[in-house]
């Protein structure tokens, strides 16, 4: 116990100087871009730069979980997908915002579930068991509206939420935020989350402590679903509309912000407050390639 206790210690001092140096590098990239295109530095700029970050830093969280076990979740996008499509198909008949936000989170939980059962119970590789959920969800996500996106009614209150601000601050943030915190609190406050970082670090090591495998991964799946769920809701929100092929390789965005973040690609290490710097170098990044006007091709 003493051994994986300092190697967390170890892991945070180094999760810390990773999120410093994306910290540091962050401010000169801004300035830099800021310099070149002074727009950047606008206050309806910089209020989009928040809203973009919500989605990051909701996909990148879930994902930072499943890393540190030592797994991989490539079905994040369509997961997104899915849960924008069911908001906005229910928001679409006036369905109340707590009921629509709920049921996509059920939805995207259920999916969490099997992916974990997949990996966790019945051993397959979470590359394979993941990827085939993508194709699995993207079709459901296309199938819900005949790939046609679906659109919102402006009034609907969900739409307020997703592009309003409380106390200066966009809401979406706030969202991400608290999710965030819930979520550190879970990984270094808590049994399972010492049992997340255990099974990552060394898993036959975790078994022989009495640490259930199973249920431990399962559990990091289910938890990526309920912020990947949140997420799905803001893009609809913020989109006015569930769009089926929205989100497309956002899995690939949330692994980069994690990975920048500090977290280690193999599992056992890992530092969530890093995933914050990451994902702000990132929606950074892109904000910049939209202000010079670039292609969508061309940012790719």
């Amino acid at each position: 116990m003493g051994t994986l206790e300092n190697r967390r210690k170890l892991t945070a001092v180094r999760g810390m100087g990773a999120a410093l140096v994306g910290f540091a590098g962050w401010i000169v990239l801004y300035v830099v871009f800021g310099l070149i295109e002074p727009n950047i530095f606008t206050t309806n700029n910089m209020l989009n730069l928040l809203r973009s970050m919500a989605k990051y830093l909701l996909v990148g969280v879930g994902q930072g979980v499943i890393l540190i076990t030592g797994n991989i979740d490539l079905s994040i996008g369509s997961v997104v997908a899915m849960s924008a499509m069911i908001s906005a198909t229910m928001m679409s008949h006036g369905t109340a915002a707590i009921v629509a936000v709920c049921a996509a989170i059920v939805c995207c939980l259920l999916v969490g579930l099997i992916n974990g059962l997949l990996v966790g119970k019945f051993k397959l590789p979470p590359f394979i068991a993941t990827l085939g959920m993508t194709t699995i969800l993207r079709g459901l996500a296309i199938a819900l509206n005949r790939g046609y996106p679906l659109p919102i009614d402006p009034l609907h209150p969900m739409i307020a939420v997703g592009n309003g601000k409380l106390l200066g601050i966009p809401s979406v943030l706030l969202i991400a935020v608290l999710a965030f915190v819930a979520c550190w609190f879970i990984l270094n406050k808590t049994n399972i989350g010492r049992d997340v970082f255990a099974v990552g670090g060394n898993a036959e090591a975790a078994k022989f402590s009495g640490i259930n495998l199973a249920a431990t991964t399962i559990f990091s799946f289910v938890l990526s679903g309920v912020f990947t769920a949140l997420a799905g809701v803001i893009m609809a929100a913020r989109m006015y509309s569930g769009v089926p092929s929205c989100a497309t390789a956002l899995e690939t965005d949330a692994i980069t912000a994690v990975i920048i973040g500090g977290t280690s690609f193999t599992g056992g290490d890992g530092n969530i407050g890093g995933t914050i710097f990451g994902t702000v170098l990132l929606a950074v990044i892109v904000n910049c390639m939209v202000i010079f006007g670039l292609q969508e091709w061309m940012q790719k």
